[in-house]
């Protein structure tokens, strides 16, 4: 198994440093559903899989009223989700409108992760990922704009 890669050039003018280099990006070429989730974990434990869709189903439920409530939900050893606003700027405090200039929400998450010996942070879901180049046409379409999918290209750089 490894993670596969396709190389995307930068075509950003406004980020002079990255404009022109290639980077890679990571390619999906399957997405699983709840049922799909709820297949491959009643194969590996007892649980029927009604009963373990019962209760993810339940999870994402949950998880939405204490995220829109402003607590973050951390799962052991899967990591942390917390809400994230996306905002323009105003000049001072007072000219601030939540209405006018909080332009998105959006979940963050952050993988459990364990210091190793070398003191440097090793997350659970990216432990001993390999990176591939995918061969040609094994990619999911991209999403419909109206599918709703965040935009998550921060800087145009090597993110990890």
């Amino acid at each position: 198994m490894a993670v596969l890669y396709r190389l995307t050039q930068n075509m950003n003018k406004k980020n002079t440093k990255a404009y022109g280099k290639w980077y890679a990006r990571a390619v999906m070429t399957n997405q699983l559903t709840l049922n799909d989730v709820a297949q491959r974990i009643q194969q590996n434990c007892s649980m029927k899989r009604s009963d373990v869709k019962a209760v993810l189903e339940e999870l994402v439920e949950v998880m939405t009223q204490e995220l829109q409530n402003s607590h973050s939900v951390r799962l052991d050893g899967f990591g942390t989700f917390r809400m994230g606003l996306t905002s323009a700027g105003s000049v001072t405090v007072r000219e601030f409108n939540a209405a006018k200039d909080v332009l998105g929400v959006h979940v963050c998450f952050v993988p459990e992760g364990k210091r190793g010996v070398d003191k440097k942070m090793v997350r659970v879901l990216t432990t001993g990922a390999s990176v591939k180049e995918a061969p040609k046409n094994t990619v999911l379409p991209e999403p419909k704009e109206d599918e709703g999918e965040d935009s998550d290209n921060e800087g145009e750089g090597g993110q990890g």
